[in-house]
C-alpha cells in the first residue's frame, strides 16, 4: 500500500513509513452519482481536476443513502461492484487516496431489512447482519487496492443519540424511496446502540484488514453529549466530560477520533460565549493522545449565500477553519464537499463556481504543512498575550511570504490579528526608483530564498543571504515576543554591491491586517500649517487616501518614469512628526460588537529614515475595497548606501486595549526613552 496510511505508535499517521498530515475533500457523490446512473462517470473529471490541485484524499459515500440505492446490489452483486470498482480505479490512476465510508445515513440500512434504527444496538439484528455482510464485501474486495486510505463506519451517527426531543429528529419517512410508512419510539437512538454498532463494524473490518486506519464518521459531540446522556438535560459539558465523550463514542479498534468542524461549534460550548476552533482540535487531539489514537476532521466549512457580506465571512471562516487545523496540527482533515450541485446554494465547492478559490487554499495548505514538517521553516512564538507562528517563504506558500501567520491575542484565539489568507511583518520589497530594476522592484524578499532560526521560545530570526538576493543585500529581521501584547524587531542590512544610482535603497514591510475598524491609521505629524494628530486613509471626492507618509522635512526620493513608483511616491502636504502610528483592530472580528477595540501601535527607534504607508488592495466579494482589511505598512529608506556598510534600525509592535490617542502616545514615549537609553 505504497500509497495509503496507518496510525503508528502514540497515534501518529504513517505514510510510506513516515509521519504524514494533508488535507482532503468529501466527495460524497463520486460513488452514489454512478448508482443513480449508470452512465454517469464525472467523478473521472473531478478526480482529474483534484489531482491538479494536489488533493491527497477524498471522503466519499461507498453505499447507499436510501434502501432504492440498494436494489442493484440485491439483484446483482458483481455489477453494482463494477461500478464501484471504477470509481476506486478512478481514483488510483490520479494517485488520490479513498476514505469510503460504508453506512451513511442512519436509517438506510434498517429500512432496507425492515427494522427500526434502534436495531443497530442488537448484535443478533438483521441490521447488524446486512452490515456484517456488506462490510466483508466491501473490504475484501479492496483490501489490496493502494487508493484506500482507511475505512469509516457512517456519518454523524453520534448527534442522533440521547436526544430528548427525539420525536422531532426521527428518521425521514420517503416510502417510495424504500423508507418504513411510519416512525416511532423504537427509532430513537441511544449512546451505547451507535457504540455496539461501531464496535462490531470494526471488529469485521479488522478480520480482513489489519492495518488500515478504522474511524466512526461522527461529528464534534454536541455541546451537551455528556449531559443528555447521564440526564437528559442540555446543560453544556465542561472541557473533561467533552473529552471523555469523545473517547466514549470512539471504541476500541477505531484508531481515528472522528470530528466535524462548523462555524456553528462555536457557539454554546463550555460556559463561554465563543470557543476557538483551536481550542476544540487541541481537546480532541490531547484526549485522541491519551488513547492512542488520533483526530481525523473528516468535515470542516463554512456554509455562503448570494449575499457579498455572506461570502466574505464565509471565506473568512474558512481560512480561520485552515488555520486551526495547520496550527493545531490535525495529520488529516477534509473539506465539505466537492462537486455536489444540490448544495450549490450555500457550500458546493467545484473548479467554476465562487468557491472554487477553496481548492487552491486546499492545494497551498498542503505545501505549507509539507515544509513545517520537514522543520527548519517555521517557529511558534509565544510570551503574554501574544501567540504566533513566524515562518519563511515556504512555509508560508500562497500566503505573500514570510513573517507572521497567524498572530493571536489575549482572549481572541481564533482571531488573528492579521489575515489568515496573507501575512504580517513581511519583508516586501526593496526598491531604487529606476526604470531598469522596475521588474525587480516588486515582491522579490517574498520569492528569494530566506531562512529562520530560532533563538528560543520568544524569538526568531528570518534571513535573507545576500548571494541569493536579487538585489545582492543581505537582510536579517529577528522577531522577539515580549509581555504582555509586545513584539521587538531588529533589522538589518547589507548591501553588498552596487546597485542604487539615484542615491538611495528604500525597503518596504507590509502586515495584512485580518479585522480593523476602518482603514485609516493615525500618527503625530503635520498636515499642511497644522501640527498634531493626523489621520491617513480618509475618504476623498476620488475615493480614499492611500500611498507614503514621510518624515516632515526630509527630501523626496527621486524616480525614473518608468519605474514602480508606487510605493515611492509622499503624500504632498501630511507628514509625521514622531515615528510611530497606530490603527484601529476589532478584537473578536465581530464589528457589531463594543468594548473590544485594539490598538496596533507601529513605533520606531530612527525618523528620517523611516515612512509610513497604507494601502488597501483587499477587496470583499462585491469587488469593492474593503475598509476593513487594509494594508498598514512602513519603509526603511538609506540615503547614499555604501557598499559592505551594514545598516539598521528597530521597531515595536504593540497590542492592546484602545484607551485614547494620549496613551498610545504616552507608550510609545517610554519606550523611545528606554532605546535611547540602551
Amino acid at each position: 500500500m505504497a500509497n495509503g496510511i496507518s496510525v503508528g505508535p502514540g497515534g501518529v499517521i504513517l505514510r510510506d513509513g513516515a509521519p504524514y498530515r494533508g488535507i482532503g475533500i468529501n466527495y460524497f457523490s463520486a460513488f452514489s452519482r454512478r448508482l443513480k446512473d449508470a452512465e454517469d462517470t464525472s467523478y473521472r473529471e473531478g478526480f482529474a481536476e483534484l489531482a491538479k490541485h494536489d488533493i491527497p484524499f477524498v471522503r466519499f459515500m461507498a453505499g447507499g443513502f436510501w434502501p432504492v440505492d440498494y436494489e442493484l446490489h440485491r439483484a446483482d452483486k458483481e455489477a453494482y461492484f463494477k461500478l464501484l470498482d471504477d470509481v476506486v480505479d478512478a481514483a488510483g490512476k490520479h494517485g488520490i487516496g479513498l476514505i469510503p465510508s460504508l453506512f451513511w445515513y442512519a436509517a438506510c440500512v434498517p429500512d432496507l431489512v425492515g427494522e427500526p434504527r434502534s436495531a443497530w444496538g442488537d448484535p443478533e439484528s438483521k441490521t447488524m447482519a446486512f452490515m456484517r455482510a456488506y462490510t466483508e464485501e466491501v473490504v475484501l474486495r479492496y483490501v489490496d487496492s493502494e487508493a484506500i486510505w482507511a475505512w469509516e463506519f457512517g456519518n454523524e451517527y453520534s448527534l442522533a443519540a440521547d436526544l430528548p426531543n427525539a420525536a422531532k429528529h426521527r428518521p425521514w419517512i420517503h416510502p417510495e424511496l424504500g423508507t418504513a410508512t411510519t416512525r416511532s419510539e423504537a427509532d430513537d437512538m441511544t449512546q451505547d446502540m451507535v457504540v455496539t454498532a461501531l464496535r462490531e463494524f470494526a471488529k469485521v473490518v479488522r478480520r480482513f484488514d489489519a492495518r488500515r486506519p478504522i474511524t466512526t464518521g461522527n461529528s464534534l459531540p454536541r455541546s451537551a453529549a455528556h449531559h443528555l446522556r447521564a440526564e437528559g438535560a442540555w446543560t453544556q459539558d465542561s472541557r473533561e466530560e467533552f473529552a471523555a465523550n469523545l473517547l466514549e463514542v470512539t471504541p476500541d479498534l477505531h484508531d481515528l477520533v472522528s470530528i466535524h468542524l462548523y462555524p456553528h461549534d462555536h457557539e454554546g460550548r463550555f460556559g463561554q460565549s465563543y470557543t476557538a476552533y483551536e481550542e476544540l482540535l487541541h481537546l480532541s487531539m490531547e484526549a485522541a493522545g491519551r488513547a492512542g489514537k488520533t483526530v481525523f476532521v473528516g468535515e470542516f466549512g463554512a456554509p455562503d449565500s448570494e449575499k457579498p457580506e455572506a461570502r466574505d465571512a464565509a471565506r473568512r471562516e474558512n481560512f480561520m477553519l485552515l488555520n486551526a487545523i495547520e496550527l493545531e496540527e490535525a495529520p488529516l482533515a477534509a473539506l465539505w464537499n466537492f462537486d455536489l450541485p444540490q448544495q450549490e446554494a450555500t457550500i458546493n465547492v467545484s473548479a467554476t463556481n465562487h468557491r472554487s478559490y477553496l481548492l487552491s487554499a486546499l492545494q497551498e495548505a498542503n505545501r505549507r504543512i509539507k515544509y513545517v514538517m520537514e522543520g527548519g521553516h517555521h517557529a511558534d512564538l509565544e510570551s503574554g498575550a501574544l501567540r504566533g507562528r513566524l515562518r519563511d517563504n515556504l512555509a508560508n506558500a500562497g500566503r505573500a511570504g514570510g513573517g507572521l501567520n497567524p498572530l493571536y491575542y489575549g482572549e481572541y484565539l481564533g482571531k488573528s490579528i492579521y489575515r489568515e489568507d496573507s501575512v504580517g511583518l513581511n519583508f516586501e520589497h526593496i526598491f531604487n526608483g529606476t526604470d531598469a530594476d522596475a521588474e525587480i522592484s516588486m515582491f522579490t524578499p517574498r520569492k528569494d530564498p530566506c531562512t529562520l532560526v530560532r533563538h528560543s521560545e520568544r524569538s526568531a530570526t528570518l534571513h535573507w543571504p545576500a548571494e541569493d538576493s536579487a538585489w545582492g543585500v543581505d537582510c536579517s529581521m529577528r522577531y522577539t515576543f515580549e509581555s504582555p501584547g509586545v513584539v521587538d524587531l531588529e533589522c538589518s542590512l547589507t548591501p553588498t554591491r552596487e546597485h542604487f544610482p539615484l542615491g538611495y535603497a528604500a525597503f518596504m514591510w507590509a502586515s495584512y491586517m485580518n479585522r480593523t475598524r476602518d482603514r485609516k491609521i493615525h500618527f503625530w505629524g503635520m498636515d499642511g500649517e497644522r501640527e498634531g494628530w493626523v489621520s491617513f486613509g480618509e475618504n476623498t471626492a476620488e475615493g480614499f487616501e492611500t500611498g507614503t507618509i514621510s518624515y516632515a522635512g526630509v527630501d523626496d526620493l527621486p524616480y525614473e518614469a518608468d519605474s514602480k513608483s508606487l510605493n515611492i511616491v509622499e503624500h504632498p502636504t501630511k507628514k509625521f512628526s514622531l515615528p510611530f502610528y497606530y490603527g484601529l483592530v476589532d478584537g473578536d472580528g465581530a464589528l457589531a460588537t463594543e468594548g473590544d477595540t485594539l490598538a496596533y501601535i507601529m513605533m520606531f527607534d530612527r525618523c528620517a529614515p523611516i515612512r509610513f504607508a497604507m494601502w488597501n488592495f483587499i477587496a470583499d466579494a462585491a469587488g469593492r475595497p474593503d475598509p476593513h482589511s487594509p494594508a498598514w505598512d512602513w519603509q526603511f529608506v538609506v540615503r547614499e548606501p555604501e557598499q559592505g556598510k551594514t545598516y539598521g534600525y528597530r521597531a515595536r509592535v504593540v497590542i492592546k486595549p484602545f484607551t485614547s490617542p494620549e496613551d498610545i502616545r504616552a507608550a510609545y514615549e517610554a519606550w523611545a526613552g528606554q532605546v535611547s537609553g540602551s
